[in-house]
């Protein structure tokens, strides 16, 4: 055992890695501060484990004796040069712990010895590791893995600028316009953000040094517009001892240059963190190409409140109402996680029409996608549309998907304002709506 101390006689420690990069941590009242940096948030928990070391060091085993001299400790990397820790304890005592080389054991481990004691021990390595770091290793992290399921909105402002928002669970890019989100792209976005995290952190930012990072001119900036929430503490039975209740609120995540080909640097809440692609690399990567669906609208029934379809200048509305599904024993169906479950019902002019015909024109219409794209050159007049269908949506807002005329076999098709594909008449006119059902 190399220290055996009460733990609240430690003062402070001076520690020199391997670079010769020293910094002192030290006592103030309950806590401890980087010294000559109070405002430096520590990492608690290594801190712990360093005052842990300082004050119960047990070592692996002996190694021998070796004599003071620096050619023989430098042979075990415990020279001059050697990686080092001196702690101060209340009695006015102080220790300097030196770590040495790989000692090659079975077991990993490296060696440790005491400035002054000719002895020589080996040690954990994760010992070392607890000292033998740069003080950057040692600034809290914040946690910003936030549930995927409290984002309403994402923002992607900057280069590629594009805004994705859910509704009722129900996702739409909304910007630059409209369009439907293809499914296993957004599985993938909201799994990744599920594991966001900050890997190292490496400066508070300032109007000096944010051109070091890129940051100075953003290429890219995130917004996460997150709903209020609970969180729930438990006890080791798993039972619920405290609530704490997390307030509406938005996340901004700037994005900088990367970094060596394994990451980026972001800038959150006024410091500057290094991330690695696996972890935010998406962040930069996602785009609205990327992100959109090859069917440029995706709107559940349960979002619709009605549907305009117009052709031949003859305009016919379905609007879409429901009713709880009623079982054949009178109860109310329900799914297996205890949802009311409700039949769809469809209307024109208030005359009740068959739904199920209505849905599967419906859904040939969600799946009628582009064949390819339109030249740049394309124009067409704003009144030529061939046939269009105007989307009613619960919150009043509206979808809009025209077919215009582009060659002898194809429509282009118009999102939303924007003509963003070709389609095929063979395609295209097989989606029918009937006024007569």
């Amino acid at each position: 055992m190399l220290i055996d101390r009460p733990g609240e006689t430690l003062q402070s420690f001076l520690v020199t890695n391997s670079m010769g990069d020293q910094f002192t941590i030290k006592k103030e009242g309950e806590q401890f501060i980087l010294d000559g940096h109070p405002g430096f948030l520590l990492d608690r928990h290594q801190v712990d484990l360093m005052v842990k070391d300082l004050t119960l060091l047990i070592t692996s085993d002996w190694a021998g004796d070796v004599p003071e001299d620096d050619e023989s400790l430098e042979m075990l990397g415990l020279g001059k040069n050697a990686s080092r820790v001196t702690a101060h304890y209340a009695d006015g005592t102080e220790i300097t712990v030196r770590f040495g080389f790989d000692a090659r054991t079975e077991i990993p481990s490296d060696f440790i010895m005491v400035e002054g004691d000719s002895k020589v021990y080996t040690i954990s390595q994760e010992t070392r590791d607890h000292f033998d770091r740069d003080i950057s290793t040692l600034h809290q992290i914040p946690a910003i893995n936030f549930s995927s399921k409290h984002v309403n909105q994402i923002r992607f402002e900057g280069e590629n600028a594009f805004t994705l928002r859910q509704t009722d669970g129900w996702w739409e890019m909304t910007a630059p316009y409209p369009h439907a989100v293809n499914v296993a792209a957004l599985t993938s976005l909201l799994s990744n953000i599920n594991k966001m995290r900050f890997a190292l952190y490496v400066s508070d930012a300032r109007e000096s040094n944010l051109a070091d990072f890129g940051l100075d001119s953003l290429k890219r900036s995130v917004y996460f517009d997150l709903s209020a929430s609970t969180i729930t503490e438990y006890d080791k039975q798993d039972n619920p001892i405290s609530n704490r209740d997390i307030p509406a609120q938005t996340l901004r995540i700037d994005l900088g240059d990367d970094y060596e080909q394994i990451g980026l640097y972001c800038l959150y809440d006024g410091k500057v963190y290094l991330c690695s692609n696996a972890s935010m690399g998406f962040l930069r990567d996602v785009s609205f190409e990327t992100l959109k669906s090859k069917s440029p609208l995706n709107i559940p029934i349960n979002r619709l409140q009605s549907l305009m379809v117009e052709e031949n200048h003859v305009r016919t509305r379905y609007t879409i109402g429901f009713v709880e599904t009623i079982l054949p024993n009178n109860e109310l169906a329900k799914d297996k996680d205890g949802n009311q479950l409700f039949d769809t019902l469809v209307y024109i002019d208030d005359k009740e029409i068959d739904s199920q015909v209505f849905l599967r024109a419906y859904l040939n219409l969600l799946g009628l996608y582009g064949a390819g794209p339109l030249p740049e050159t394309y124009k067409a007049n704003e009144h030529d549309w061939v046939r269009k269908y105007t989307f009613v949506l619960l919150d009043e807002s509206t979808r809009e998907l025209a077919l215009f005329p582009f060659d002898a076999l194809h429509y282009a098709m118009r999102v939303n304002g924007v003509f963003v594909a070709f389609v095929s008449h063979e395609a295209a006119d097989a989606v029918v709506f009937s006024s007569n059902q």
